[in-house]
């Protein structure tokens, strides 16, 4: 029970149970002008507690908790909370929860011991009332949509399960312009993002600093031997890729001329041909075609890495890159579970935004406490965790203010999300916990 011990203090400090940092974030922000029923701390603590409990709470799910934690009031009193103040409030508390660096020890996969951390990076985009466009520009739409958006830049840490950075900007921002993307990875440390973070002047800066990365190889970037000659990868792959399976060094990058491995290996010819067809469509959506040489590489899965042979199998190299997919189920959690994205009907641009930011306030909260209790069995299940959880957090409003008694709490919910939030192992098509144990497992079939 180790584990449920780092969390307790750093719990209680996030709610404003102990220290006195909520409370001046409270006044700076001009949220607490002068102490009536609620305290910052209080306001805080029913927020998050509520919509952990209830992702799309009504006032009346608000007011419940607020008497369960000692404050009777009004839901009309609520209601007049959601202000600019409570979203400069709750936007301050954020970024104040995102500073203790959480580290999980325990049972690690086979393949993330390989490396310092496995750091895993992508993006999700709200969308917000227009009248959000000058802070939150969006990137537009049909009709006159999307006129203001939220993107939530997340990197994730696989290894030991901590959130590295969470950056809100506009919608309209660029992946590759990010800031975590730009952050210093620690030597031995792997880098994963998607193609739209694709930058070979970062790869360049990861590999001076003896950190390793893994991408997908963007269509179009130039290709050159490790002598310097110029390389049509079209070509090249079908000239030598009867086997389905090409591993070799390049120089990547008309002006970088980055050393790297690149690897290929071919999909089924029905995935090849459904490829094809998305590319088409979507290219006849903007009034052009997809040309010849995009059509021929859709035939092929093409990995660039600084990771050596020695280092990583080509097998390993793809489960590492699948692995990214994590993010996108956690991204999924917050947007189905916890209701991220959605707005309740009826409510002011004011207050989506504040229950906006509370949302992400409870899924700090929340990921902290899966976190500590489940990240060791490599089964566990985020989103069976998140369900489990919420069934304990009547008990842990109740315990928040004592140390004991919360650790006791935890340790309880700990036991149950450990029994009921597993994930079954499968003979056929194994899961990315198995593949990242055992490597061999993946059955990559060349047709």
């Amino acid at each position: 029970m180790e584990i449920v011990g780092k969390i307790v203090a750093p719990l209680q400090s996030m709610l404003g149970v102990v220290g006195s940092e909520i409370e001046e974030l409270g006044k700076t922000t001009g949220l607490i002008k002068r102490r009536r029923k609620f305290s910052a701390c209080s306001l805080l603590q029913m927020l998050v507690l509520t919509l952990l409990k209830k992702p799309r709470a009504k006032l009346i799910d608000y007011q419940q908790t607020a008497v369960q934690l000692g404050v009777v009031v009004s839901q009309e009193a609520i209601d007049k909370r959601f202000s600019k103040e409570l979203v400069a409030f709750l936007r301050s508390a954020v970024e104040c929860a995102l500073r203790p660096a959480l580290v999980i020890s325990g049972p690690r996969a086979k393949l993330l011991e390989e490396f310092t951390s496995v750091r895993v990076g992508d993006s999700m985009t709200i969308a917000l009332p227009d009248e959000f466009a000058d802070e939150f520009p969006g990137c537009g739409g049909k009709s006159g949509s999307g006129r203001a958006a939220m993107k939530i830049q997340f990197l994730w840490d696989l290894l030991a399960g901590g959130i590295l950075s969470l950056v809100i900007e506009p919608g309209s921002q660029s992946d590759a312009k990010s800031p975590i993307a730009q952050l210093t990875a620690p030597r031995g440390s792997l880098t994963i993002f998607d193609l739209g973070y694709f930058c070979l002047e970062r790869f360049r800066r990861l590999g001076q600093g003896r950190a390793y990365w893994i991408s997908r190889f963007q269509p179009g970037t130039s290709v050159y031997t490790i002598d310097g000659d110029s390389l049509d990868l079209r070509r090249y792959l079908r000239e030598h890729g009867g086997s389905g399976l090409v591993d070799i060094a390049i120089l990547l990058g008309a002006a970088e001329r980055l050393p790297c491995r690149l690897i290929a290996v071919r999909v089924p010819q029905e995935k090849a041909n459904r490829r094809r067809q998305k590319a088409v469509e979507k290219a006849e959506k903007h009034g052009r075609m997809p040309s010849q040489e995009y059509l021929e590489m859709q035939d092929w899965n093409v990995f660039v890495t600084n990771c050596e042979a020695d280092r990583l199998t080509w097998k390993e190299v793809i489960i590492l890159y699948r692995a990214r997919w994590q993010i996108e189920l956690l991204f999924k959690l917050w947007k189905s579970h916890n209701g991220l994205a959605e707005h309740k009907p009826g409510a002011s641009a004011v207050q989506k935004l504040a229950v906006i930011y509370a949302k992400l306030m409870a899924i700090i909260v929340q990921h902290w406490i899966l976190i500590g209790t489940s990240w060791g069995n490599a089964d566990r299940s985020l989103m069976k965790g998140a369900e489990v959880l919420q069934e304990w957090i009547t008990s842990i409003a109740d315990a928040l203010g004592d140390r004991s008694r919360l650790t006791s709490v935890l340790e309880k919910a700990m036991a149950v999300i450990g029994a009921v939030a597993r994930i079954k192992k499968r003979s056929a098509n194994p899961r990315s916990f198995q593949l990242l144990e055992t490597p061999e497992l993946l059955d990559y079939t060349f047709s």
